[in-house]
């Protein structure tokens, strides 16, 4: 067995002989067997060797200088749930607790480092009839002495609908995001820009659009279509009309230069949903995306890499349940997660043209990795 392999193996076998490291390349979620088990909050090299537990968790974003991991812990899944989300300090192993606005799902980092981006619900009405807002909670450098860290409103819950899709600029002085007024129940939403200072100040940079992601050249976005599908209930078949991701876009943040970048025949290859885009490549020349539906149950989706200049679609990975997260600093490799809790999981590169795949963690998911990773 390898020794990076060895590594990620049951939590707690992982014993450090030195004092931690300052900052880590990535950070990771193990994915215990027992689906009632919670997994644990691991940080890393680049190529996955030096893990260590920093917490127990289900989901894990590491800083983009890689110095904190923020996570959502959901305690003992054998008790009513009481869930929590922390942001520790890698080097020092000091903790603070997210309070005010309840954050669900994603947890995104601004590049500089000092602003996280959250989804929020309202906590007397959550769900549908609320609607959900958009919270930034600012992290500082150090968080000795740091008990808590605030939630605060920036897109307020009740009567919108706030996509989980948010990103920021590179000086992460403005955010975008997908959002429409929950009164708009035909389910398309568009991409939004606004500075991080003033939400009010938003402008509509692309209709019928989300997934957005922000990169040097612009950015870029699914825009979204009107798909007839046909499903089967006890026995009778109907015809639905799905929202649902198609082609790539790009627009430049002041909602100039809109343009369609692919037309892939996603339907001919098989596929339940178009193109979303997960990263830009460092020369910002390419952006790799998922072409299809993520689903544990079956492999059914591709990763895709698109070229921005041409709209040519490469699938360097297909049917598959992995999940494209970044491309490596010098933008030769492409990580892949799977996340599936209670099945085999695993944290994967794979070369740009689809050669040399390789698992870097066994039994894991859910990663995040640091500005610099180039594992």
């Amino acid at each position: 067995m390898s020794r990076r392999n060895l590594l990620a193996l049951a939590v707690g076998s992982v014993v450090l002989a030195a004092p931690a490291a300052a900052s880590a390349a990535m950070a990771y979620i193990t994915t215990p067997r027992d689906a009632k088990v919670q997994g644990q909050v691991m940080v890393a090299n680049d190529d996955g060797s030096g893990a260590r537990a920093v917490a127990s968790g289900e989901f894990a974003a590491i800083s983009p200088d890689g110095t904190k991991v923020a996570y959502h812990d959901y305690g003992n899944f054998s008790q009513p749930p009481a869930p929590k989300i922390g942001v520790v300090d890698i080097a020092t192993g000091e903790r603070a607790l997210l309070t005010g606005l309840e954050c669900v799902g994603e947890l995104i980092w601004a590049p500089n480092s000092q602003l996280i981006a959250c989804q929020t619900q309202s906590s007397n009405a959550k769900g549908y009839l609320s609607g959900n807002g958009l919270g930034l909670v600012s992290v500082p450098t150090s968080l000795a002495g740091v008990a808590s860290l605030e939630v605060k409103n920036y897109i307020s819950a009740r009567g919108n609908a706030v996509d989980r899709s948010v990103s920021f600029s590179p000086d992460s002085a403005n955010i975008a995001f997908t959002w429409r007024r929950h009164s708009q129940d035909e389910g398309a939403t568009s991409v939004y820009v606004a500075p991080v200072a003033t939400a009010a100040a938003r402008r509509r940079v692309l209709t019928r659009a989300a997934n957005p992601v922000w990169g040097a050249p612009g950015i870029a976005a699914s825009r979204q279509g009107r798909v007839r599908s046909e499903v089967t209930l006890e026995g009778k078949q109907f015809s639905i009309i799905d929202i649902v991701p198609t082609q790539i876009w790009t627009v430049q943040p002041d909602g100039t230069g809109a343009r369609q970048v692919t037309s892939f025949r996603w339907r001919a290859q098989g596929f339940s949903a178009g193109l979303i885009p997960a990263a830009w490549s460092p020369a910002g020349t390419h952006i790799v995306g998922t072409a299809g539906e993520i689903s544990c149950q079956a492999a059914q989706a591709g990763v895709a890499t698109i070229s921005i200049s041409t709209g040519r679609v490469r699938l360097p990975m297909r049917k598959t349940s992995m999940s494209p997260v970044a491309y490596s600093a010098d933008g030769q490799r492409i990580l892949v997660t799977d996340g599936c809790r209670g099945r085999q999981a695993n944290i994967r590169v794979v070369n740009v043209n689809g050669s040399a795949q390789q698992t870097l963690v066994a039994n894991a998911g859910l990663v995040s990795v640091s500005a610099g990773w180039n594992g």
